[in-house]
């Protein structure tokens, strides 16, 4: 098995065709599909399956695939560590955002990169807090943003800050509401919530069975948007952070209350691999992100904490 292999199995998985992906190659395709060939004949087993569609994997050939990302990956990153060993920070970063992390916040670490590292490509990948810290665990993403450290293994889990959690509202509520409401009222209202293992749900629930209240639960929801969508439409209410409405505040689509008797909130860490060596890249994307975040936290934006 070699590094080429695994490069032109991967290239005709993306591009589902071995015409396509010899194109992409440069390569004959009768020679390319003579690679293939020795590849299953090494390894004993169908990778491909060939119909009229295209090329999909077999079984085997998407556990390959996933090991094949991993090799290429560690071999590119070693390569970038010793190009880039004297010069500038460079290469692909590939970041793990949830749908919940300010949109500003995002923006604010794209702008920082192309600014002071114009040779870092930023990739940014949305996900739950669970896929993500896999994600990073499985060499996907260098780092990510993530609420959930308790499902981490071999990660490092810096707290960044405390975000506090608010109840979210229709416009049409504004004059309804206090600016601060007490967590058993907001149990009594329609709730859009989502399933029991997104770590957000976990500690309203947690605040509701400490004493002893029943959510009045209407609906589980695991898409931001689509909860923020029903909320605008009057249809319930949600907890979100401030960070995940801020537009539709902003555009005066969504109001936001807080919430006491408790006070709800959480803590949003940076996750990376503490057995991978990181690039030079890498390491410099991590400080922008650590340097954005004290920026926010500096400013007062966004119902932002720093950790206690």
């Amino acid at each position: 098995m070699t590094l080429r292999q695994l490069h032109y199995f991967l290239r005709i998985l993306e591009l589902k065709s071995f015409s396509k992906a010899a194109a992409n190659l440069h390569i004959a395709q009768p020679a390319l599909g003579l690679q293939i060939r020795k590849l299953e004949d090494e390894l004993g087993v169908p990778l491909l399956n060939r119909h009229s569609r295209g090329v999909t994997p077999t079984e085997a050939g998407l556990i390959l695939r996933e090991h094949a990302q991993t090799v290429l990956r560690q071999v590119e990153r070693a390569k970038l560590a010793l190009v880039d060993f004297a010069g500038p920070p460079r290469g692909k970063v590939a970041v793990g955002v949830t749908p919940t992390v300010n949109m500003m916040l995002a923006a604010s670490l794209v702008s920082r990169c192309r600014e002071e590292f114009p040779k870092v490509s930023l990739s940014l990948v949305e996900g739950m807090s669970e896929t993500l810290m896999e994600w990073v665990e499985n060499d996907r993403l260098d780092m990510a943003f993530s609420y959930n450290a308790d499902v981490a293994r071999g990660l490092v889990c810096e707290p960044l800050l405390a975000e506090d959690l608010l109840l979210i509202a229709s416009a049409k509520d504004d004059k309804r509401f206090k600016k601060t409401l007490p967590f058993a009222e907001i149990a009594k209202l329609p709730l859009v919530l989502p399933t029991t293992r997104h770590g957000l749900r976990q500690i309203v629930d947690e605040a509701a069975d400490k004493r002893g209240i029943e959510l009045n639960l209407v609906m589980e929801i695991d898409s931001v948007h689509a909860s923020k969508e029903l909320v605008e439409r009057g249809l319930g209410y949600t907890v979100l952070p401030m960070g995940a409405v801020f537009h539709e505040i902003e555009e005066g689509r969504l109001i936001a209350r807080a919430i006491s008797q408790p006070q709800l909130a959480r803590k949003m860490y940076l996750a990376y691999s503490a057995k991978r060596p990181s690039s030079k890249g890498a390491l410099a994307v991590r400080q922008i992100m650590r340097d954005v975040v004290a920026a926010g936290l500096a400013a007062g934006n966004w119902a932002w904490r720093a950790v206690a």
